[in-house]
């Protein structure tokens, strides 16, 4: 996992590498470290993106395969997943970007923030994915947790209008290190609210009270939505640093399995 800042000057690229704000997965604070109003997530075609610079500030986060990011003078970055982009560029087409056609991505909309100076080392945990990440909807059925594949709610290969992106009030990222030996113990909780939760390095076993059991690892996501009920748990593992994205109240409907 890594964080790079991507600002323009006279509508040459300067590319930052930085650090993200976070806390440990144990620790509970603010849900809008990061100012996150609206995200979608999907595999557009490169030439489907919007002008980022009429955007204001955004959020890019490689889910799968990798993002490379073309200033005038040629490549300038490639993104491996869990890698993210914090991108405040005012000139229009002072970027491209060029990915295979099966490259996840989300891609959210900020408020101006600062990430940090401080650049933590982070050893990766199988960073070469390709194709689908694994995508779970998580929710409480009548007390009983329940897991489903998570549904996007447009079309993936294109952007739609800003204004049908999901409703988000921030974002913020936490860290803890489980270690590479065995997953950890983990212990059953509910979701605080309805967030999506991405992997951005190490893995994860989630499980449901339906016995169902997914494990996340890089680029990986879920909606955690049971926010009632018995919850579900979540065993750790490796270093692991997770996105949160929340989300607003009704603004990503699922259809629950019958």
């Amino acid at each position: 996992m890594e964080a790079r800042h991507l600002t323009d000057e006279g509508g040459e690229l300067v590319i930052r590498r930085v650090g993200l704000p976070y806390r440990d997965a144990r620790v509970k604070g603010p849900v809008d470290v990061i100012p996150v109003r609206r995200f979608w997530l999907g595999r557009p075609r490169c030439d489907a993106l919007p002008d980022l610079a009429e955007l204001g500030s955004v959020l890019l986060v490689t889910l799968s395969g990798q993002v490379s990011v073309l200033g005038r003078s040629g490549v300038e970055v490639t993104t491996q997943p869990g890698d993210v982009l914090i991108i405040d560029v005012a000139g229009p087409e002072c970027l491209r970007f060029q990915w295979e056609p099966e490259t996840w991505i989300l891609l959210a909309i900020t408020e101006p923030w600062e990430p940090t100076d401080h650049v933590e080392t982070v050893v990766r945990l199988e960073p070469d994915r390709r194709g689908r990440p694994l995508m779970t909807w998580i929710y409480d059925d009548g007390g009983l947790s329940r897991s489903q594949p998570l549904g996007p709610p447009f079309a993936v290969t294109t952007v739609p209008p800003v204004d049908e992106w999901v409703r988000s009030n921030g974002a913020f990222v936490t860290r803890r290190d489980y270690g590479t030996e065995a997953f950890d113990s983990g212990r059953w909780h509910n979701g605080p609210r309805p967030q999506i939760g991405v992997t951005l390095n190490g893995r994860a076993q989630n499980e449901t009270g339906d016995g169902t059991v997914t494990e996340p690892w890089t680029g990986d996501l879920a909606f955690l939505d049971d926010v009632e009920g018995a919850g579900h748990v979540t065993r750790g593992l490796g270093d692991r640093w997770m996105l949160f994205v929340t989300v607003s109240d009704g603004s990503l409907q699922q259809v629950r399995e019958a």
